[in-house]
């Protein structure tokens, strides 16, 4: 008997789990940060790496956060997800188990290295699952954030060998506030290379504009890819995402 997962149980659980850690928080007057973050979205289309994992269609998201202040974390994410087009209509969640560690080299610098296991619990493919070894770097100067990223998987995903992921990122804010943004609005950019040591490597990006009010964070995105002869699910098209996030 395969395993059965619910997203949406997952995220409810991740949802009050959070109202709970907030209520305990303004109990306490909430004198100091709380170590828990949580995060719950609605998109229109999952995307990763350029690629829909939810067939184009919407996917509901959720998270949970351990952050300690030596800089150590942990973190479950999960999102509903549409595998049809590889052949396996079964999937229907992702989850993504994440422990890693942060460190500031400066107030404008900061360093992140991961280890992630990518977990499809009803998926009929084998050896979907696979893990990464994610390295990132952060920098601020000032009127424009800039990131790099390096994910490496010893095997990823289908048995299909070695890959690497290079990823470079910018953004830049537009306005500290406006109308009802009382967390500003700012317009980013990724753009990303993946290889596989089977062949078939592809080119991916994004742009986009986000704006923020209280916990709120609505997103505007165009994504696209270099593939070619693919389905509709590397075609290129924009993405709106809502969500909200507490706690930390």
């Amino acid at each position: 008997m395969s395993v059965r997962f619910s997203a949406q149980v997952f995220i409810g659980a991740v949802l009050l789990a959070g109202l709970a850690a907030s209520a305990s928080a303004d109990e306490k007057g909430g004198a100091s940060p709380s170590p828990w973050s949580f995060n719950f979205a609605v998109t229109t289309d999952y995307r990763f790496r350029g690629i829909s994992q939810s067939d184009n269609d919407p996917a509901l998201q959720g998270s949970v956060e351990y952050a300690d202040p030596s800089g150590f974390f942990a973190n479950v994410w999960a999102s509903t997800i549409d595998f049809s087009p590889f052949g396996d209509p079964d999937a229907s969640v992702e989850v993504d188990l994440t422990a890693g560690y942060r460190h500031a080299f400066s107030e404008a610098t900061e360093g992140t290295i991961k280890l992630v296991y990518y977990w499809y619990p009803d998926s009929d493919i084998d050896d979907v699952d696979y893990v990464e070894i994610i390295a990132g770097l952060t920098h601020d100067l000032g009127e424009v954030s800039l990131s790099g990223e390096i994910a490496y998987s010893p095997e990823y995903s289908g048995g299909t060998g070695d890959a690497l992921a290079l990823i470079g990122g910018v953004t830049v804010p537009i306005v500290p506030k406006w109308w009802e943004f009382n967390k500003g609005i700012e317009a980013s950019a990724h753009l990303g290379h993946q290889s596989f040591d089977a062949g078939a490597d592809y080119t991916f990006w994004d742009l986009g504009v986000s704006a923020g009010v209280d916990n709120f964070t609505f997103d505007v995105r165009y994504h696209d890819t270099d593939i070619d002869g693919c389905t509709d699910i590397c075609d290129g098209g924009i993405v709106l995402t809502a969500s909200v996030g507490f706690g930390g």
